[in-house]
């Protein structure tokens, strides 16, 4: 989950800045407190529903919008992580394998 909320936070924010709003002018917008903002850009809090509806709102955009960018932002840096996985477990092609000693 945490991941979820920090892709979400940056999104927010992304979202928040292509907006052209500062923090307390989207708090104003959405009806919260500046620091809750703050708290969700971060990734340390998430969204109620209801809050999600508000942040749309006040984003100009529907929540179905926030909700497929994050889902496309999650796949893909899930997408990210199984590559760099199998890149650690499969030896590189330019680096030599080490030969192991089979004198006794």
């Amino acid at each position: 989950m945490e991941e979820v909320q920090a892709v979400f936070g940056v999104l927010l924010r992304e979202r928040r800045l292509a907006a052209g709003l500062t923090q307390e002018q989207f708090a104003f917008e959405a009806s919260i407190r500046r620091n809750y903002v703050s708290m969700l850009e971060l990734g340390q809090h998430q969204p109620t529903l209801t809050m999600l509806f508000s942040l749309a709102t006040a984003l100009g955009c529907s929540p179905s919008d926030l909700l497929t960018d994050l889902e496309a932002r999650l796949a893909k840096a899930r997408r990210r992580k199984a590559r760099l996985k199998r890149q650690r477990a499969t030896p590189s092609r330019s680096q030599p394998v080490a030969k192991r000693n089979t004198a006794r």
